[in-house]
């Protein structure tokens, strides 16, 4: 139960059981005022001011270092849509630590400052990150709301004709419905609902793993398995699903499932060698107990022997890993081979051939020190 705990988390991350606030505002509603009127060059401004013509985008952001990651971002998304939206920071705090806190001043733009927190329980739904991009329309219809990173694609379709206000209500009533089942442990009807909206979004990710948490809550482990099966074969060469599947089966300590993954995945990825080396590298950081040194070496050896290298740097960078594995394991004599290549192959790149030729020159060191090494009296 303690790893189906675990794993639930995946599902927690991406849509949350708890709602933090009692009633954030529904997309599609309209906006006409935001709680504060304060700004951080001490004036007051009405939201009015900023509607009308343009889109309008609110950065929500607590003092963190979230929001210092993002910034940078947030100014030059402002820059770069500078003639379709005006966007407005709010920060929330105390109006004196909101001025002090380090670049939100030099944003570029406007930045609100709430000291309630009063926007944040306004804007943020169960599972909306913070800091928090909100679209609103130039009459100050909620379109939309997320990460900043997405924000670009949203004002694209806008601009383009193509955002679809009512399949963003849609959606944001699935999400309710799906809370609340959960919240009330009717994990079923959770599944239930999943699995309609998967049904017609195949290729959602989210939605698949949304669906093994619930599986595997109510204790389908086998069911949560056939579904990821399907979806790999659905998905071709996306890593990613097999990169679930490695996951669920490291948390769960299936160890006896393993000779069949790395069979798949040798058969799937057999001309993605950085793929085969990618699981290989992952394997060997595992703890010594869960350690299978034998897969690793049959991964990094299938994609070194399947020649599927776009280019002879792409060949030298694969041998510098494939290299290292050979080192750990103590057989640098095979290592010194590999990282040969790789030195022939890197010749042309300034940033790795360094790298590549100081693991040439310690595996040979490695290598002729290893055999006059003896062990002292240790009776004495």
């Amino acid at each position: 139960m303690h790893k189906i705990k675990l794993l639930l988390l995946t599902l927690l991350l991406l849509i949350s059981a708890v709602c933090l606030y009692a009633d954030p505002l529904k997309t599609g509603s309209q906006v006409t005022v935001l709680p504060s009127p304060l700004y951080l060059d001490d004036s007051n401004k009405t939201l009015a001011e900023f509607l009308g013509e343009k889109y309008v985008v609110l950065f929500i952001w607590e003092m963190n270092n979230a929001a210092l990651t993002e910034f940078y971002s947030a100014a030059n998304l402002a820059i770069r849509n500078r003639d379709v939206a005006n966007f407005i920071g709010i920060g929330i705090g105390p109006h004196d630590q909101l001025k002090r806190f380090p670049g939100a001043v030099r944003l570029g733009f406007p930045v609100n400052s709430d000291h309630r927190g009063a926007a944040k329980a306004l804007f943020q739904r169960p599972g909306d990150p913070m800091p928090l991009a909100v679209l609103l329309d130039k009459n100050g219809v909620l379109l939309w709301r997320g990460r900043l990173q997405n924000l670009q694609a949203i004002i694209n379709s806008c601009k383009e004709g193509k955002f679809d206000l009512q399949e963003q209500i849609r959606l944001e009533d699935f999400s309710a419905a799906v809370n609340a089942a959960i919240s009330e442990n009717k994990f079923e009807d959770a599944l239930n609902l999943l699995a309609a909206e998967y049904a017609n979004h195949p290729n959602n990710i989210d939605l698949l793993q949304m669906q093994m948490a619930m599986l595997l809550r109510l204790d389908r482990r086998d069911d949560a398995f056939a579904l990821l099966h399907q979806a790999q074969q659905r998905a071709g060469d996306d890593y990613r699903y097999f990169e679930i599947e490695y996951k669920l089966i490291g948390e769960l300590n299936l160890t006896d499932n393993l000779p069949d993954f790395f069979s798949r995945v040798k058969t799937v990825f057999a001309k993605k060698p950085n793929i085969l080396i990618a699981f290989a590298l992952a394997e060997c950081q595992l703890p010594p107990e869960k350690l299978n040194l034998t897969f690793v070496l049959d991964l990094a050896a299938a994609g070194w022997q399947s020649g599927e290298f776009v280019s002879p740097e792409h060949r030298g960078l694969y041998a510098l890993d494939y290299a290292s594995i050979l080192h750990s394991i103590g057989r640098n004599d095979l290592a010194i081979i590999i990282i040969t290549q790789a030195c022939e192959d890197l010749k042309d790149n300034a940033t790795q051939l360094p790298r590549a030729q100081a693991a040439l020159t310690y595996y040979t060191k490695m290598n002729e020190i290893a055999p006059t090494v003896t062990l002292p009296d240790l009776k004495k």
